[in-house]
């Protein structure tokens, strides 16, 4: 199934999200029914220490996902052929514990 990022922004080159950012993350959410997810595998280069994920590669992906689930609820709340732009205007994320 093809992600939002591939069907409704091809050239884009969000770090996050951008299927045309070649060394971005390339976060893919697809709709599946009435939830949006995402599925992201990281490479030994996005890791802060061994075996431990970077806390600002875990916010981007929290950002693009986020912004790309609400773009599509809105899209279909309001019946239109493609989503809105939507940007974050605010964003506060607290790490609990490292993410492996």
């Amino acid at each position: 199934m093809e992600s939002l990022q591939d069907i409704y922004a091809p050239n884009n080159r969000c770090f996050g999200c951008g299927p045309a950012n070649e060394k971005g993350l390339r976060i893919k959410s697809r709709a599946e029914g009435d939830e949006v997810v995402a599925e992201w595998r990281p490479e030994p280069h996005h890791q802060a220490f061994d075996g431990i994920l970077n806390g600002g590669i875990a916010g981007a992906l929290l950002d693009c996902h986020s912004n790309w689930t609400a773009a599509y609820h809105l899209m279909k709340k309001s019946g239109a052929a493609e989503p809105p732009c939507t940007v974050t205007a605010e964003f506060h994320v607290t790490l609990k514990r490292t993410a492996r």
